[in-house]
């Protein structure tokens, strides 16, 4: 659902996106991309099991999946505050392949993380691109038979069939806590290459005080997402 844009002006646009899986890597690098860059919320994503949860943001009322777009930068932006049901991954995964499609997007960054216990070199990340990507990186493609798994996997497959260029980059992360180092790792790559010069040194300064709020959050999150309909919180 796009309000206050025509889709004219998105065409061409380079889409990021990433999830609240391994570290919250993606969560926490897209998030950060929006608050240094301040683009406009131009819609959210409405599934047909949506979550009936909301709150206020930084950039003001959040649902569960934000879209932003940066005219000046030609960037769209999806955040998404909360993983999809799962038997909606297929289903969300290719709408946002095929709306990108539509708008005939140059390229799309998706920003997930690897488990640093399996590191195997002295990179802080590797990466991967489908067929259609131009993007070339000086750093190490993910290991063969390394497995990608859930609506990032889904993201990259639907882009390959749909032929729409896409990148991963996954930086090494902690599983079990959230990671705002790995996160900066991929702002810095996304600065880079989109030239936004953005600072990462809130993110790294900040990691303790973030990484008690995402936590803080998650559980919130898990807690009503999970309880039995008598014993939510309904406000």
């Amino acid at each position: 659902m796009i309000t206050g844009v025509d889709s004219k002006q998105l065409q061409n646009s380079t889409l990021i996106t990433g999830f609240r899986t391994l570290g919250e890597v993606g969560y926490l690098a897209v998030r950060h991309l929006i608050l240094s860059t301040k683009p406009r919320k131009i819609g959210a994503i409405v599934t047909k099991y949506q979550t009936d949860i909301t709150f206020l943001d930084e950039y003001g009322l959040a649902t569960p999946f934000d879209i932003f777009f940066d005219e000046g930068k030609k960037i769209i932006y999806i955040l998404n505050h909360l993983l999809p049901i799962r038997r909606e991954w297929a289903d969300f995964s290719r709408t946002i392949i095929k709306w990108s499609l539509s708008l005939n997007v140059s390229n799309m960054f998706l920003i997930g993380g690897l488990d640093r216990r399996y590191k195997t070199t002295q990179a802080s990340m590797a990466w991967l691109k489908n067929n259609y990507s131009p993007i070339e990186l000086n750093m190490p493609l993910l290991e063969k038979q390394q497995l990608i798994i859930g609506p990032l996997a889904l993201l990259i497959i639907y882009s390959e069939l749909y032929k729409v260029p896409a990148s991963i980059l996954l930086p090494y992360a902690d599983r079990d806590r959230p990671d705002p180092a790995a996160a900066a790792e991929a702002v810095n790559v996304i600065s880079e290459l989109m030239g936004l010069k953005i600072d990462v040194n809130q993110l790294l300064e900040d990691a303790k005080r973030i990484e008690e709020e995402i936590t803080k959050q998650l559980k919130q999150l898990q807690d009503e997402m999970y309880k039995s309909q008598p014993n939510r919180h309904y406000m």
